[in-house]
């Protein structure tokens, strides 16, 4: 994936066109949006939610300019979901965020697909062992959720730690994944 620069990051995303719209997946709709360097973001969204989810992703790039496309986004989903992913195509991400963020999510990137790991764990692997409460909160800010797969993420006593789209989610997404790994 691709960091904005500093320059980028200061001007919040000033004249950046983002396509978004909302579309199904396997846990429910999501919303999606992407620029012309990749998918800038993935959440879920509950019943009802659509209008304030799309307020939240504009409030995250105040300068840029947002134009609603659904079927993009339900085309998008489709690839983004498919059980059996394209290594030879992987998906391109442009994200905002700061260095230690980005060292994360990189790391989220890392454990493997139907397995988890702790805070802790992650904080170790970035070489950072005692920045366990800042990781969960890099964590907690990932901008694009399963695409980034801030799911595997628990707490060290095997606890399912909050998500902010829900445990119920959060283990839907983990049990789907351990289910079609053998396809990956």
């Amino acid at each position: 994936f691709e960091a904005m620069t500093p320059g980028e990051f200061k001007e919040q995303g000033r004249n950046l066109a983002i396509s978004y719209g909302i579309a199904p997946s396997p846990f429910g709709k999501c919303l999606l949006a992407s620029t012309a360097r990749g998918i800038c973001h993935l959440s879920f969204v509950d019943d009802n939610m659509e209008e304030s989810s799309c307020k939240r992703l504009q409030a995250a790039w105040p300068g840029a300019l947002f134009s609603e496309n659904n079927p993009h986004a339900a085309a998008l989903a489709m690839e983004v979901f498919s059980p059996a992913p394209n290594k030879d195509k992987p998906f391109h991400l442009h994200l905002k965020g700061t260095n230690f963020q980005v060292n994360v999510w990189k790391a989220l990137v890392a454990i493997p697909r139907g397995m988890a790991a702790s805070y802790q764990d992650v904080a170790r692997w970035i070489g950072n062992p005692l920045a366990s409460r800042a990781v969960a909160n890099a964590v907690a800010g990932n901008p694009v959720a399963w695409l980034i797969p801030c799911h595997r993420v628990i707490a060290k006593t095997g606890r399912f730690h909050n998500y902010r789209w829900g445990k119920t989610r959060k283990k839907a997404l983990l049990a789907w994944e351990s289910a079609h790994t053998h396809n990956a």
